[in-house]
């Protein structure tokens, strides 16, 4: 019998020690909680930080390519008239540099993807558009091949502007 007694006595000790501890850090917490919100202000200073940090590293991101479904410029035989037709379905980047080099100036860009058209990320001199007819005023007109890019004049109202080239891998003549 003594032995129960002492085994409650212990057990009923033990539960007012972990209320007392429990009201203990709810009290804790809320004086500091009530203290001025220094806790509040402090992470919201933090996220502020991180947010604004986040938002200056944005590196430029290209889209992948779909091997399967590519869509070219197409130069007519009968004019010699190059267009780059619209097609959500198709992926396409095709760029017009400045000599004949994929590491030269870029001066123009067709793309599917409207990272690279919106705004003109490329900083292209003479645009970024999803398909050529939305060129106001210009077309392109095919000139010559010139090894691996196929040589382009940029006609504003029928005059020429200047001349780029086009990879060759993004160029198809039509039949």
């Amino acid at each position: 019998m003594r032995s129960i007694l002492l085994f409650l006595i212990v057990l009923v000790g033990c539960n007012y020690a972990n209320e007392k501890k429990t009201v203990e850090t709810v009290s804790d917490t809320t004086a500091a909680k009530n203290s001025y919100n220094i806790e509040a202000d402090r992470s919201d200073s933090l996220k502020l930080a991180v947010k604004k940090k986040a938002k200056q590293i944005e590196p430029l991101k290209e889209e992948p390519i779909s091997e399967d479904f590519i869509q070219k410029a197409v130069i007519s035989r009968s004019d010699s008239a190059v267009n780059v037709y619209q097609n959500i379905r198709a992926d396409y980047r095709i760029f017009g540099y400045k000599s004949p080099d994929t590491n030269s100036r870029k001066l123009l860009l067709f793309s599917v993807f409207t990272n690279d058209v919106q705004g003109n990320p490329h900083n292209c001199a003479y645009g970024s558009y999803y398909y050529s007819g939305a060129m106001d005023d210009m077309r392109l007109k095919f000139v010559k091949k010139v090894g691996d890019f196929v040589e382009v004049a940029l006609l504003k109202d029928n005059q020429p502007v200047t001349q780029m080239f086009l990879h060759h891998k993004w160029v198809e003549f039509d039949d």
